[in-house]
């Protein structure tokens, strides 16, 4: 499938994306599991295929994991870690929830997070080494030390994780037209969790955010 083609298809598919967040965020109830929130999103999206990452409260801090039958209470973070498959391409996104205002530590760490991810934008062009994206977030995250455990981003397309991956080993050079992903996360002492991810493609003068859609906090707190 020509490159061309294929980032029209994942421009087309990340709607699903923010379908899928949209209905948490409009049809979240007190109460709710968290397979319940994965329902949600079933019955808004369809028939189309779709897997990740539904973790909420303590679990959020163990990075990732399956939808369970755990309550999500106040004062929990809640990781949606979406990859939907859509006519043979995948998108990848993440997007964390709050149940209720979060406290001064989680606003704190939601914060660095987005300025991770800021940090990751500003290196991600043609020619950059995969492990120089990586150094870049990583630095970002130097108050929290040990506590992001987990690469930077990788390339995706038609597959949902492709090489190379943003990790400190990684020479891979990106080049113009990748399709790429940052994802960066923080998980204080396994007590929750919180990541942040968009898409991108790859351009001669840098990248392009092809997932036009929030991460204000405000927007996420359920």
């Amino acid at each position: 499938m020509e490159q061309a083609v294929i980032l029209e298809k994942v421009k087309e598919a990340l709607r699903y994306n923010k379908m899928a967040y949209d209905a948490v965020r409009k049809g979240f109830r007190r109460g709710m599991s968290e397979k319940d929130v994965k329902a949600l999103i079933t019955s808004a999206c369809g028939n189309i295929f779709f897997t990740g990452d539904f973790v909420g409260g303590a679990r959020s801090g163990e990075v990732e994991g399956e939808a369970t039958d755990y309550i999500l209470r106040e004062g929990d973070t809640l990781i949606l870690d979406l990859q939907f498959q859509y006519e043979g391409v995948w998108t990848d996104t993440t997007r964390t929830f709050f149940i209720g205002m979060p406290d001064e530590e989680v606003r704190e760490v939601y914060d660095m997070v987005c300025r991770a991810k800021k940090a990751g934008e500003a290196v991600l062009k043609e020619g950059v080494r995969a492990c120089e994206v990586y150094d870049a977030v990583r630095t970002a995250f130097s108050p929290y030390e040990g506590m992001f455990p987990h690469h930077a981003g990788h390339l995706f397309g038609t597959e949902p994780m492709m090489q190379p991956q943003l990790l400190p080993d990684k020479d891979g050079v990106l080049k113009t037209g990748d399709l790429v992903t940052l994802e960066p996360g923080l998980y204080p002492e396994g007590r929750f969790g919180i990541r942040v991810e968009d898409n991108y493609v790859i351009t001669q003068s840098g990248c392009c955010n092809l997932f036009d859609y929030s991460i204000e906090l405000k927007d996420f707190v359920l």
